[in-house]
This record gives C-alpha cells, structure tokens and sequence, in this order.
C-alpha cells in the first residue's frame, strides 16, 4: 500500500513540476485553476487528498512554497493561503526557517536526497516521530525541492514493545540458560526423522566427551557417526514406538540414566519427535547401595536377636532334659524305666546335635564358607539308603507308611551327595512330625537338563496364608513341635547354591509334596 502510494505521488508530482513550469507567472493559484487540464486536475487532487503532507519549493525562486497538501495544512495548522508564495523564513521565523533553509541548501549543494527522523509538534500539543524525505528534481533550468513527511509514531511504540519483549525473551532464556546449566541432567528435543531442534547437555561434558548434540543436525551423526539411528537407543525406541523409554548405562563408576518420551502435536493427533533426558545418578546409585548395606545390616542385626532368642530357648529345653533325665536314670533300679530314661535322652541327644549342626550350616552360609564336595552319585542307593533311616526313625509303623515310590532304573549324576541327603532328610523329618496317619512317599524324575526330587506327605498341610512363608528363618507352623525354624531356609539356600529351584504345593488338611529342582 504505501509502495502505491510513493509511485502514485512521483508520478503526480513530476505532472504537477510539468504544469508549473508551463504556467510559471505571479498569479494567483486561484486564478491559474481554470487553465488546468482535467488530467492535470485529477493528478492535483491526488497529491492534495495524500495522508502525508506533500510539498513543493522552488528552488530558483528562494525556496518558496509551490504546492502544500491538505495533510500539510492539517499538521501544520496552516492554510495553503498563508503558505503558497512564502519561504520557511516567513512562514516560521528566522530560527526556524534559518535552519530549514541550511539543510535545504546543504542538500543542493551536495545534490544528494535527505532522510531523517524528526521531531514534530502539531498544533494540538502532541510531538510525533516521523520521517522527513528531501529531493531535488530538475526540469531543463527549473529546479525544485520535494519534501514529504510520514508519521511513524505507532511504528516507533510497536519498535520499542518489541525491544522490551525481546529483551524480557532474552532474560528469560538466559535465565533458562542459567537453570540447566546448573543442574546436572541433559535435555534433548529431536523431530521425527532424529534432526535435533534443541539441546542442552553442557553438564554432560565431562561425562560424554566427544558426543555433540548439534540443533539442526541428525543426532546419531553429529553423536555416534552412524547413518542410520542407534540400535537400543532410548530416543530411537520411543520415536518408533510412540511409549516412554528408559535405560540405564553404566561406564566404570559412572551410571548414566537415559529416559526419552515422546512429543505429541496439542490434539495428540501427530507425533512430533521425542524428548530424551540424560542424568548422571552415579551418586544416587552409591546412596542406594549405601541404604541397601544399612538395611541389610539392620536385618542381620534383627536376624541375629532372633536367633539368640530362638536357640536360648531351643537348647535349653533338650539340655533340661538330658541333664534331668540322666539325674533320675542314676537313682532308679527300675529295667523299664532306665530303658525309658535312655530313650528320651537319646532322643534329645539328636535334638540338640541337630540344633547345633543347623547353627553351623547356618553360620557358614552367611560366611560364605558352606562346602560343596562334587562326586559321581549313584541317586538309587542314594535314596534307598534314606529309605531305610526314616523307616528306623518313624515312630509311627502302623498308622504311617514310608516308601520310595518313583525312580528310574539306572541314575548317575555328578553332585554332592551330603548336601542332597540333608536336604531330603530335612523334607523327612518335617513329613514325619505332622503326618500321624496315611503315607510318606518320596522319589525323583530325571530329564534331559534337571533332576526333580520330592517328599509327598498326607499330614495336616499348610494354610495358603503360610505358605509362602516356609522358607523364611525361624518360622514354625506349630510352636509346640520341636524345632528352630532353620532347617527349610537351610535347604533353599543349599539350593540355591546348586543353582536349582525349591518349593512346596500345599493344601491344609490334605498333606503337602516339598521338592526341590537341580541342574544337571
């Protein structure tokens, strides 16, 4: 628009120059007005009705007014009337016109255009910033200077509400700049085709070294120098798959967390690319670490409280009553109840060396110190051999039967035979004092890659709520049966070491089936 209108009034200025020229006497513009042509006067009414004063000095004629625009009029407070025929000098004064008149002057001397920013005061008190354009134009020996003034007053206040927002956008990024610089993760906004839009990872310098993120550059070129993205990279994945990722990469004593989401358009319509976040957690994982050794200190202290209450209680009641039994067997001259007297000592002897055999297996386990001894065994005999122990020991011959009821003809394997007898001897003795009628039978099944053992029971069972709780230290599942709680977390540590698998399936009131799996 203002481009029409500069080219409209060059054209109707350079007409207006013609016309003066050619009717260049002292009359009046009045009197000259019915000379003009029609064209002459539809060019006059353009320049007259411009939202910008227009004016015209003659140069040759001591740079007196030739043509002032309604606009003029209106800015200056002064009719064409008071203007035409009249230089700066009368019109403002010799101050003012003085100075006009040097510039003028200047500039046709220099015969170069002029262009300033001015200062200008209306009549209704109010200053305006504008623009004040000069111009010499020549017609054969006539020479005239054209000026126009344009009002930039709204341009100046929207120039300087945009200085103040971009100077409030240049303190909040660089106070931005100062927040992630200060912290001590990285971020890493990249579109869908991996062209990084905006970074910050200077925090990750020491850590990365070489690995640039570059904003307009594709990230795995800039960083990795692939042509193709990374394989099992965080911000690949949630690119391709749309879902949040998150890994954890660990370099000496250094762990670098990276987690990257993906970046949705406002209607969740489109994914635009993804953001990922680097963080070293390098002191996070040592505190971690540091609270799991405290905590697993706390509990071996708790543990230990409870053993010591536990065995206290445990040995002292086979010690009770080996001592007071062997107090009454030498004051009786009675055969059956010596014979008795014997038996229950015998009974406790087993007790208490069982007692302190699981203190020691116990013991060493925690140390770490728990022997295995690995030899070509034959299972068969293996299990027979238990067979006959736990027939000798099942102080229930008539209600509670006890077989070995599935084997296979012929099996070797390489194992220590010690450690798989007490395992089994452990499911025994627990079968045996919570079966008082029906059967105990036990076996094995042997694949191509394990060997499966198992102690099936008819005894009283497991509540579903204790289940899960067997093989924890010091759990009895009736505190009046003699025992510390330690065998079963004893055996699924032995597992454990073997590198097998141990469990039980139970259901109160119909008897249990403990067994344990073992690699071959």
């Amino acid at each position: 628009m203002v481009l029409i209108l500069i080219v409209e009034t060059a054209l109707c200025i350079i007409l207006l120059l013609s016309w003066i020229r050619n009717k260049k006497k002292q009359a009046a513009y009045k009197a000259r007005e019915a000379e003009i042509t029609d064209f002459q006067l539809f060019c006059l009414n353009i320049l007259d009705n411009m939202p910008f004063p227009v004016l015209v000095k003659d140069i040759n004629d001591d740079f007196k007014y030739k043509f002032w625009n309604k606009e003029a009029e209106l800015q200056s407070g002064k009719k064409q009337s008071e203007v035409l025929g009249h230089s700066d000098i009368d019109i403002f004064g010799e101050e003012r016109g003085l100075r006009y008149r040097k510039i003028d002057e200047q500039l046709v001397k220099d015969k170069k255009e002029y262009r300033s920013e001015e200062d200008y005061l209306t009549p209704d008190g109010v200053l305006h910033k504008t623009i004040v354009s000069k111009s010499v134009v020549s017609l054969g020996n006539d020479h005239w200077l054209l000026i126009a003034r344009w009002d930039i007053t709204k341009i100046k206040e929207y120039e300087q509400e945009l200085i103040q927002a971009k100077e409030k956008l240049e303190n909040v990024i660089k106070t931005q700049d100062l927040v992630l610089n200060s912290i001590n993760f990285g971020l890493v906004y990249v579109d869908k085709n991996y062209v990084v839009q905006w970074e910050s990872t200077a925090s990750l310098n020491n850590i990365a070294k070489g690995r640039r993120y570059i904003a307009g550059k594709v990230c795995y070129e800039t960083v990795m120098g692939r042509q193709s993205p990374c394989p099992h990279c965080a911000l690949s994945d949630t690119v391709e798959k749309g879902k949040p990722v998150r890994h954890e990469i660990t370099e000496g004593d250094t762990t670098i967390e990276i987690s990257a989401i993906p970046v949705y358009s406002n209607d969740g319509s489109e994914m635009l690319g993804g953001l990922m976040k680097l963080e070293d957690i390098s002191d996070k994982k040592r505190i971690e670490h540091l609270l799991y050794e405290v905590k697993k200190a706390d509990e071996a202290n708790q543990l230990k409280s409870a053993f010591l209450a536990n065995m206290s209680h445990e040995i002292r009641t086979p010690l009770n009553a080996i001592v007071g039994f062997s107090n009454l067997l030498a004051e009786t001259d009675d055969p059956e109840e010596k014979k008795e007297f014997v038996h229950i000592i015998t009974s406790n002897n087993e007790l208490l060396l069982q007692l302190i055999n699981d203190i020691i297996d116990m013991s060493k386990i925690e140390a770490g110190t728990l022997d295995f001894n690995y030899s070509d065994t034959d299972i068969n005999l293996l299990m027979e051999d238990l067979c006959q122990q736990m027939q000798l020991k099942n102080q229930r011959p008539d209600s509670v039967k006890i077989e070995f009821v599935q084997k296979q003809p012929e099996c070797i394997i390489h194992t220590d035979q010690n450690r798989v007898m007490q395992v089994m001897i452990n499911f025994m003795t627990n079968a045996m004092k919570f079966t008082e009628q029906g059967s105990i039978t036990f076996g094995y099944e042997k694949s191509e890659k394990d060997i499966y053992f198992f102690v099936k029971d008819t005894g009283i069972g497991i509540p579903a709520e204790k289940k899960d709780k067997v093989f924890e230290r010091f759990v009895k599942l009736n505190t009046f049966v003699q025992g510390t709680g330690l065998g079963l977390p004893i055996c699924a540590m032995i597992i454990e070491k073997f590198g097998g698998i141990i469990g039980v399936d139970s259901k109160e009131g119909e008897g249990s089936t403990f067994w344990f799996r073992l690699p071959i």
